[in-house]
């Protein structure tokens, strides 16, 4: 989930940067110290989530998150600032969170856990006698036979008795289906490739292109 951060004072960014790199889920992309560089990036970085602040020169917050809401519909908002009294303001443009300073760690776990319900998710498996977990967010690929489900993660592969059609429903923001065996990480995703009638995904992570139907290629350039 590629974040940026937006707010005046270098100490500030930094301090949420620290924090919000605790959560694998989070990739920094960038960080801006006003409106004007927080527009042009969100522009050229395409985040997915913005931290932002609401007491800053020029144009504030506010009208900052405003202007991003209406040109980017789909982009989530939170805003990070020492003023509580704040908050209404930030909800009527449909901001995502609300974070009050100084923020913990705490804060940021229970924020991501109501904007991604998936993203701190697990999934249990057995090697031997053993019972281990995996997180969702490190789930690769995902693919299916006729009894069982086989996954690759970072660290490993295990075999789940969890349908696909379940962890596509489960976990929309994670996977996206690739062909009707296999469904991918949809963050992962590099670049689609195809040669002589053959599509092709390449993932980040893992060595060999991963197969995609005609269907979901077509539907994939939509998007990538």
């Amino acid at each position: 989930m590629k974040y940026l951060v937006v707010d005046d004072e270098p100490i500030a960014r930094r301090r949420i940067q620290r924090l919000l790199g605790e959560f694998k889920i989070l990739e920094f992309v960038g960080e801006a110290q006003d409106g004007q560089q927080a527009m042009e990036l969100v522009e050229s970085l395409k985040p997915e989530l913005v931290f932002l602040d609401i007491s800053m020169p020029g144009m504030d917050g506010i009208a900052l998150g405003k202007y991003l809401r209406e040109h980017n519909a789909n982009l989530k908002l939170v805003y990070v600032t020492a003023y509580p009294e704040h908050a209404l303001k930030a909800y009527q443009i449909f901001a995502s969170g609300y974070l009050v300073k100084p923020v913990d760690r705490s804060q940021i776990s229970e924020l991501l856990n109501h904007l991604f319900p998936d993203s701190l998710a697990k999934l249990q498996y057995q090697v031997g006698h053993d019972i281990r977990w995996v997180n969702v967010p490190d789930i690769l690929i995902a693919q299916t036979d006729e009894r069982y489900t086989h996954i690759y993660f970072e660290g490993g592969d295990a075999l789940i008795d969890i349908p696909l059609k379940k962890l596509l429903s489960d976990y929309p923001h994670h996977f996206v289906q690739v062909h009707r065996n296999t469904i991918v990480k949809k963050a992962s995703i590099v670049k689609l490739e195809s040669c002589e009638g053959v599509h092709k995904v390449v993932l980040s992570g893992v060595v060999e292109p991963v197969q995609v139907s005609r269907r979901a290629y077509a539907s994939l350039k939509t998007v990538f």
